[in-house]
């Protein structure tokens, strides 16, 4: 027999997964953790942010979103799931999505490897930035 207080953490650790799914899916902008941690809350401040964090690990776990790692700054998240890679500007800090027409390198002839996926992150100015020069 489950005791009430495991049914009821079970049941508002769904509807808090929920609410930082709804949150996170609609922002847009390849946000971090701590962007998506503000966002949830303003909406729920309950809401703690290693609820955020283990959340948005769950959801790249099981195939919801992916982790963008980005090396001069904290990891994006992404809910785009087609294979595509991204462009930072270094300006105001923006990620965006670059979908690249083609297909992925076949690189097995030369070293054995398939490749079976993969992304890169392009740096540069945003068409904003530029034009607020």
């Amino acid at each position: 027999m489950q005791d009430s207080g495991a049914k009821c953490k079970a049941q508002r650790n769904t509807k808090q997964q929920s609410l930082i799914w709804d949150v996170f899916s609609s922002m847009h902008n390849h946000p971090t953790a701590d962007m998506v941690f503000a966002a949830v809350a303003a909406r729920d401040e309950s809401i703690g942010r290693a609820t955020v964090y283990r959340a948005l690990h769950r959801f790249v776990e099981k195939g919801r979103a992916i982790c963008v790692p980005v090396y001069d700054g904290a990891d994006r998240y992404d809910e785009t799931l087609l294979p595509h890679s991204h462009a930072k500007c270094t300006k105001c800090g923006g990620v965006s999505d670059v979908f690249i027409r083609g297909t992925l390198p076949e690189i097995e002839d030369d070293c054995g490897f398939t490749v079976q996926g993969g992304a890169v992150l392009y740096y540069g100015c945003c068409a904003a930035c530029r034009e607020s020069k």
